[in-house]
C-alpha cells in the first residue's frame, strides 16, 4: 500500500520574517524512483539563513538493497561505498535532530523537485518507525517556473547554468543540496526586491498560485492598466501616488512595463501588503533610467527624500559579510561583520560566504599575532599578565608592551598583505596550497571546501578597491549594461571610492563627436590631469565618507560582486592610457 505524503503549505508561524528563517535543504540519491520499492543511498542536507550557509550535514547509507549499474553510472555511488555504511535507521535520530535541532525555530524544508526527496526521507522515517515529518516544503523548481520562465528547462543543471553555479560532482547530496540552497536564495532575494515579499508565508504561497488572472481586474485597476499603456521597457524607478498625490511607495525596476504591470491585476499570489498598497493607487509616474544600477541609486535617493509610507525599512533578504579592521585604533582587531560604517576602519569584502570569512579569520588568528582580547580600546599596562594566545604564539600581547606600537602596526600590514596579495604570501596562495595537501590526502571535500574560499577571495579581490572605505586607488569605470537594449550601457566614473560622474552611451550619442569628446574631457580632468581631486587621484590619501555616501557605496559594491565581469570593470592605475579608457567605453 502507497504511503500518501502530505506537504502542508503553512504548518507554524510562517509570518516570521524571511531573514530570520531557516531554509533546510535537502537532496537524497536512491536505487530507484519510488519512495515504497526503492531506497536511499545518500542524504545531504544544507541550512540556510539570510543567504548564507550556517551548517551542513551529509551521509551515504546502506539502502539493504542492490544498487542498480544505470544508478551508479549517474551518481557515482557502488555498492561497495555503501556495503559497511549504517542502514537509514541507525542514522534516522541523528538526521531529524539535524533538522529540527540548533536555532531551527521554524524549519522551512527545500529542495529541487523536492515532492520526490520528501516522499523518500518520510518514507523511510515510517519504515524506521518514526512519525513523518510536516514541515512546509519549498520547492525551486516550482519558483523556476514563475521566476526563469524564460529559460527552456527548469532542471537543476539548467539553473546550474544559468546562475553560474559551478559543483564539483552531478548527482551527488551534498553538492546537489549545496546548489538548490543557492538557488533558492538568488529566488528570494528576487521575490524580496522585486515583489516586495517579506515573510514565509508570502514564498510559500507564491509557489502553488497563479500568477496574473485578468478575468477579476476592477474599473479602478482597468483605467490604470489603460494609462501604463505608454510605459517604456526600459529600467527605472516608479511613484505610486493615492488620491490626495501624495507619494506612498517608490520601486525600481529592470523593465517598467513587465514591473508596473505586475501589480495591475486581480493577481492572487500578491502579499498582502501589496494588495493593501493597490488599494490606496491611484496613479502612477514614473522615471527612465539607462540601467538596473542607476535605478537602484535613485530609488534609494528619493525613498529617503520622501519616506514612503509603504516603503520597508529592509529590501534585501541577503547581507554580505566583510572582515573588518579597526585600524583608526592604536591596536586593531579583526572582525566579521554586515555593514560597512563611516568610522575609519579597513573592511575587506563583500563576501559570497560565512564559510570563507570564518575561514580566513581562523588562519589570521593562527598566523598572526592579532590581539583576540574583548577590549575595543586596549590600554595597555606593564602589570598586565600575558594570555594564553600569547602562550602559544597566537598574539604578540601588546596589552603588557611585549609587543611596541610599531611593531603591532607592522603585523597589522602584514594580514593586509595576506587579505590582498596574490604574491607567495597571499592568502589565495596559501589556500591553494592548503587545497594541494588535502587533494593529495584524498581529501576531495575539504579540498571542494577550499576551492569555493578561494573563488570567493578571487572575486573579492577584483572588488576590494570599490567597497573598502580607506583602500588606496579605489578609481575605476564601471560598465552596466541596459537589459532592455543590447545597444545601450551606462558608464559609472568612480574617483577615489564615489561616483564623481554617470554617461549614458547608446547607438545614436556614440556616433556624436562632440558628446563622446565630452565623455574624453571629463575622463582627462578627473583621472589623468587630477583638477578635482589632484591631491587624492592615485594617492594614499585617507577619504571620510558620510552616511550617504555610505550607502550608495554599498549599493554599487554589491551590484559589482553579483555582476562582475572583465568585460564591466576597468581599474584605473597610473599606467592606464586614455586610448584604452575610450576604447573600453565605446566596446560593447
Amino acid at each position: 500500500m502507497k504511503t500518501k505524503i502530505n506537504i502542508p503549505l503553512i504548518t507554524t508561524d510562517n509570518t516570521v520574517s524571511l531573514h530570520d528563517t531557516v531554509f533546510t535543504v535537502f537532496d537524497v540519491e536512491t536505487t530507484g524512483l519510488s519512495a515504497e520499492s526503492n531506497r536511499m543511498t545518500e542524504i545531504g542536507i544544507v541550512k540556510m539563513r539570510g543567504g548564507e550557509i550556517i551548517d551542513e550535514y551529509e551521509t551515504l547509507m546502506n539502502p539493504g538493497e542492490f544498487v542498480p549499474p544505470y544508478i551508479t553510472q549517474l551518481t557515482g555511488i557502488t555498492n561497495e561505498m555503501v556495503h559497511k555504511k549504517p542502514a537509514f535507521e541507525e542514522l534516522a535520530q541523528s538526521i531529524l535532530d539535524f533538522i529540527k535541532g540548533g536555532d531551527t525555530v521554524f524549519p522551512v524544508l527545500g529542495g529541487h523537485n523536492v515532492r520526490f526527496d520528501y516522499s523518500f526521507l518520510n518514507a523511510s522515517l515510517l519504515r524506521a518507525g518514526y512519525n513523518k515529518l510536516d514541515y512546509p516544503a519549498l520547492c525551486t523548481a516550482r519558483l523556476a517556473r514563475r521566476l526563469s520562465r524564460a529559460l527552456p528547462s527548469k532542471s537543476l543543471d539548467s539553473l546550474k547554468r544559468h546562475f553560474g553555479i559551478h559543483a564539483k560532482r552531478k548527482h551527488r547530496a551534498i553538492d546537489d543540496a549545496r546548489a538548490t540552497a543557492q538557488i533558492l536564495s538568488i529566488f528570494i532575494e528576487q521575490l524580496v526586491n522585486e515583489f516586495e515579499f517579506e515573510t514565509v508565508d508570502d514564498v510559500l504561497g507564491f509557489q502553488y498560485r497563479k500568477i496574473y488572472d485578468e478575468t477579476k481586474t476592477t474599473p479602478r485597476f482597468r483605467k490604470i492598466k489603460v494609462d501604463l499603456k505608454e510605459v517604456p521597457k526600459q529600467p527605472g524607478i516608479y511613484f505610486m501616488l493615492n488620491k490626495k498625490d501624495e507619494i506612498i511607495y517608490i520601486g525600481k525596476a529592470k523593465n517598467l512595463k513587465e514591473r508596473l504591470g505586475s501589480y495591475f491585476y486581480h493577481n492572487v499570489s500578491h502579499t498582502s501588503k501589496i494588495k493593501k498598497l493597490v488599494r490606496y493607487v491611484h496613479k502612477v509616474e514614473w522615471e527612465c533610467t539607462g540601467s538596473e544600477l542607476s535605478a537602484l541609486l535613485a530609488e534609494s535617493r528619493m525613498i529617503k527624500t520622501h519616506k514612503p509610507r509603504f516603503n520597508s525599512a529592509i529590501k534585501s533578504y541577503r547581507k554580505f559579510p566583510f572582515i573588518k579592521i579597526d585600524v583608526q585604533r592604536t591596536f586593531p582587531k579583526i572582525y566579521k561583520v554586515y555593514e560597512i560604517l563611516p568610522d575609519g576602519a579597513k573592511y575587506y569584502g563583500p563576501f559570497a560566504s560565512s564559510f570563507t570569512v570564518n575561514n580566513l579569520i581562523e588562519r589570521i588568528n593562527k598566523l598572526y599575532k592579532l590581539r583576540k582580547c574583548d577590549d575595543i580600546n586596549l590600554k595597555p599596562a606593564k602589570s598586565h599578565s600575558t594570555c594564553l594566545y600569547h602562550e602559544i604564539g597566537q598574539c604578540g600581547a601588546p596589552c603588557n608592551f611585549t609587543s611596541s606600537v610599531p611593531e603591532y602596526h607592522r603585523e597589522v600590514k602584514r594580514v593586509d598583505k595576506f587579505l590582498l596579495s596574490d604574491s607567495e604570501e597571499g592568502a589565495v596562495r596559501f589556500l591553494e596550497r592548503e587545497m594541494e595537501i588535502a587533494a593529495e590526502e584524498m581529501n576531495f571535500e575539504h579540498a571542494s571546501h577550499i576551492r569555493d574560499n578561494i573563488n570567493d577571495l578571487k572575486k573579492v579581490m577584483l572588488n576590494i578597491e570599490l567597497t573598502n572605505s580607506i583602500v588606496e586607488l579605489q578609481n575605476y569605470i564601471i560598465k552596466c549594461r541596459n537589459d532592455n537594449d543590447e545597444n545601450a550601457y551606462e558608464i559609472f566614473l568612480m574617483v577615489n571610492g564615489k561616483a564623481a560622474k554617470t554617461f549614458t552611451i547608446n547607438e545614436t550619442n556614440k556616433a556624436d563627436l562632440d558628446y563622446m569628446e565630452n565623455i574624453k574631457e571629463e575622463i582627462n580632468y578627473l583621472y589623468f590631469h587630477g583638477a578635482l581631486f589632484k591631491d587624492f587621484v592615485f594617492s594614499k590619501a585617507y577619504h571620510k565618507f558620510k552616511l550617504d555616501e555610505i550607502d550608495t557605496l554599498k549599493i554599487i559594491s554589491n551590484w559589482v560582486y553579483r555582476n562582475y565581469k572583465p568585460s564591466r570593470i576597468l581599474k584605473m592605475t597610473a599606467k592606464t592610457k586614455i586610448e584604452d579608457v575610450m576604447k573600453f567605453i565605446r566596446k560593447k
